[in-house]
């Protein structure tokens, strides 16, 4: 059974409280730092240790184990690039999650079953999910605008990774925004990646998807080989 970190499932393992205090427990353990697989041991019995307040008798014992490490990826943006970096890291271990301040776009990325989608207000200040030490952070949105805003919003917090689409110009224009208009700090504009990706050389929104993922991958990969 697949268990997403807002406690939805896809498969079963039979069903009614078992499955729901399972589902609980793999969602708890997804929302930690720095998840690991455990065992987790569940009595179908009425009183006793790990009771489920079930009669039947007997007892069972669970492999909790996160996909991908744990790691989150949250994408600002969530037009034709948005979607197509989605798609292609929930493939490989991310859970994704996508924020945009377009109500349209939220129902079409909803409908694509992208990911988690957040609607946002137009200044990307309500309705952003939590930034943690597991998030790696991609910023693709439609404009030089909500790119900003969108880094504003995120500098400062313990990301793993921020990455920003563009090119070096719009780089130098975004950063000295940021410093002059929003007091960011420049070791927090040192910490984002732009041009974000790979450079392979594509230019179609999958392609560029393909660089941003395989550059999350090498940094996910670097970082589990240091430890």
């Amino acid at each position: 059974m697949l268990v997403r970190a807002d406690g939805s499932t896809s498969g079963t393992i039979g069903g009614g409280a078992f499955e729901a205090m399972v589902a609980a427990d793999a969602a708890e353990l997804i929302a930690r730092t720095d998840p690991r697989p455990a065992v987790a041991r569940y009595a179908f019995t009425e009183e006793g240790d790990d009771a489920l307040g079930m009669a039947c008798g007997g007892s069972a014992e669970v492999l909790l184990e996160p996909a991908g490490g744990g790691a989150r990826l949250v994408v600002f943006g969530a037009g034709h690039v948005g979607i197509a970096l989605a798609r292609l890291a929930s493939t490989v271990g991310f859970q994704v999650e996508i924020v945009d301040d377009r109500p349209a776009l939220c129902e079409a990325a909803r409908a694509a079953g992208a990911g988690r989608v957040f609607a946002c207000d137009g200044e990307f200040a309500e309705g952003v999910p939590d930034l943690d030490a597991r998030c790696f952070v991609a910023v693709v949105t439609r404009c030089h605008r909500t790119d900003r805003l969108a880094l504003r919003r995120v500098l400062g917090r313990p990301t793993r990774y921020v990455g920003l689409i563009g090119s070096r110009r719009k780089k130098t224009v975004i950063f000295r925004d940021l410093a002059e208009h929003d007091g960011v700090a420049p070791a927090e504009l040192a910490r984002v990646r732009c041009p974000i990706g790979l450079p392979l050389g594509g230019d179609t929104p999958e392609e560029i998807a393909v660089s941003i993922v395989a550059e999350l991958l090498q940094i996910r990969h670097q970082e589990r080989s240091r430890t």
